[in-house]
């Protein structure tokens, strides 16, 4: 049985990784919209390769890092790192927008944030675990859990593949997302790096998209 204060403290960690927690994450496809109107992303299978990549070598993987790094290190340099990896104007975008969006609704539950006005997502969400007494690794589970499903909704939505495929994915994904939680947990930021070129050359293209239902 879990001590009332572990049960709040989960229980807000749901709250806040939630689709339903109003940072608007849901807007953004990170790039993905323009590689489903490339025909790259079909299938549920071409679906779950394209977000474990992102994930183990690309800026999924970058994001958990930074996002664990707060429990360790200081979080105004870790906000200027991240920003600074924004490998894209879609992809500084989506981060900061999502990431002032948080903090602003995390504010009611009174965890304390940056001062700076740009403020990157993970960033955003890792300080606040911390200041709310959060254990690490359940957040970074969380958020890995978060980062992937937004991007699976996306797809159910546009490809689209269907809500049972979408779970499917979603289902597929777990071991990765566990492995990379493990990794990102005792990475440091010379850890930090991406390869997934193709991915960041889709949220390039997805700015000048002709017709687009994602912000990026």
């Amino acid at each position: 049985m879990r001590t009332n204060t572990e049960a709040a403290q989960l229980l807000l960690l749901l709250t806040w990784m939630s689709p339903a927690f109003p940072a608007g994450a849901f807007a953004y496809s990170h790039g993905l919209e323009w590689a489903i109107d490339q025909r790259a992303v079909t299938t549920g299978a071409e679906l779950k390769d394209w977000i474990s990549d992102l994930l183990t070598r690309g800026s999924g993987w970058n994001d958990a890092v930074l996002f664990a790094r707060c429990w360790d290190d200081d979080a105004g340099e870790l906000n200027e790192l991240a920003l600074a990896l924004a490998t894209s104007r879609e992809r500084h975008l989506e981060t900061t927008q999502i990431g002032r969006a948080f903090r602003i609704a995390a504010g009611i539950f009174a965890a304390p944030s940056l001062d700076d006005e740009e403020i990157a997502y993970p960033i955003a969400a890792g300080t606040a675990c911390v200041a709310m007494g959060i254990d690490k690794d359940h957040a970074l589970l969380a958020w890995l859990q978060g980062f992937a499903a937004t991007l699976t909704s996306v797809a159910v939505r546009l490809v689209p593949i269907g809500q049972t495929a979408g779970l499917e994915v979603l289902r597929d994904l777990a071991p990765v997302i566990a492995r990379t939680a493990e990794r990102a947990s005792i990475a440091t930021l010379d850890d930090l790096g991406a390869i997934t070129l193709g991915a960041d050359i889709a949220a390039m293209k997805h700015e000048t998209q002709y017709s687009r239902v994602f912000r990026t």
